[in-house]
């Protein structure tokens, strides 16, 4: 049975460009580094790039990056003030910042939790959704 995440792999054009992204402009903590591929943690989970192209583009693909409300200004801030595109304005509860990495890998830095998107889901999606909590 699956207990959970063990880790999140994406592929990136070129491995010192993500990895100083990364590391300088998002804050995770460097793991290793190779001419391949590198790791990352986020908290306490497991983020791994690998050298390759760009994903085709998969719509509204991303990961979510959870921070608090002092955090998630100040590097939406920083992400702003290094030019770093955003693909997506934020439309759902809680406040979300969407934007792209070096390589065209979708992210959200998100500022809630799963308890607030259902209750906002609850109270505002109407009722043709069938919740299981």
């Amino acid at each position: 049975m699956i207990t959970g995440i063990n880790h999140l792999t994406w592929n990136v054009k070129n491995i010192d460009v993500a990895f100083d992204f990364y590391v300088n402009i998002l804050g995770l903590k460097p793991i290793m580094k190779s001419n391949k591929s590198a790791y990352f943690l986020a908290g306490n989970v497991w983020l791994a790039v690998t050298k390759g192209e760009k994903c085709l583009d998969r719509g509204y693909d991303h990961i979510a990056f959870d921070l608090d409300k002092n955090n998630f200004d100040s590097l939406v801030e920083k992400l702003k003030q290094n030019n770093i595109p955003e693909w997506k304005e934020n439309n759902s509860e809680g406040e979300s910042f969407y934007f792209l990495d070096p390589s065209g890998n979708k992210f959200e830095l998100h500022y809630s939790n799963l308890e607030s998107r259902i209750k906002y889901g609850k109270e505002n999606w109407g009722n043709d959704i069938e919740w299981y909590v």
